[in-house]
């Protein structure tokens, strides 16, 4: 019952500060990106008119990586060649699935973090906000206390047993 009134506290905490959390979505990528090769970050069902933002930080400011954001139609939105950090935000016309595409333009690896998501996902200073892990860790809070719950009344209901079929022993 305590990880239950934890995980509900959490969520309630954060959701104030982050518009409506539980439909935000975002795909992180961090690693290295080989030679004239690409990473796609994908996002699914974004709503027409809500901001997606796009963050990409390369380790190496000589480093040039190629940026481009598609629509759900094949339209390019953005094309952008950067060797510095790069954020930002664009505003769908139509819903359906946006992808970003990471080509590196250099003969060396890479890398990068990148992340594309929902604008609301992002701070004034176009870092990810941590409220974002403080509500992952409030649902798992929330599913162990489910858990432990479930776990509980199952033991309950064995302890109920074990006196019942011992009051029929005795009598």
């Amino acid at each position: 019952m305590i990880c239950l009134f934890i995980a509900v506290t959490i969520i309630s905490v954060t959701s104030m500060q982050v518009p409506d959390p539980l439909h935000s979505t975002s795909t992180v990528f961090e690693g290295k990106i080989t030679n004239e090769s690409n990473s796609i970050l994908s996002l699914k069902d974004v709503q027409k008119g809500k901001n997606i933002s796009i963050s990409v930080t390369p380790q190496n400011s000589l480093d040039l990586l190629n940026v481009r954001i598609l629509n759900p139609k094949g339209t390019l939105l953005l094309d952008v060649n950067s060797s510095q950090p790069l954020f930002t935000t664009i505003i769908p016309t139509i819903s359906g699935n946006y992808t970003a595409v990471l080509t590196n333009l250099k003969n060396e690896e890479i890398y990068t973090m990148s992340m594309f998501g929902s604008s609301i996902l992002f701070d004034s200073n176009r870092n990810p906000k941590i409220e974002i892990q403080v509500i992952f860790i409030g649902v798992i809070i929330f599913l162990i206390g489910i858990g432990i719950c479930i776990l509980w009344i199952i033991l309950e209901f064995f302890e109920r047993l074990r006196l019942r079929t011992r009051y029929k022993q005795t009598s």
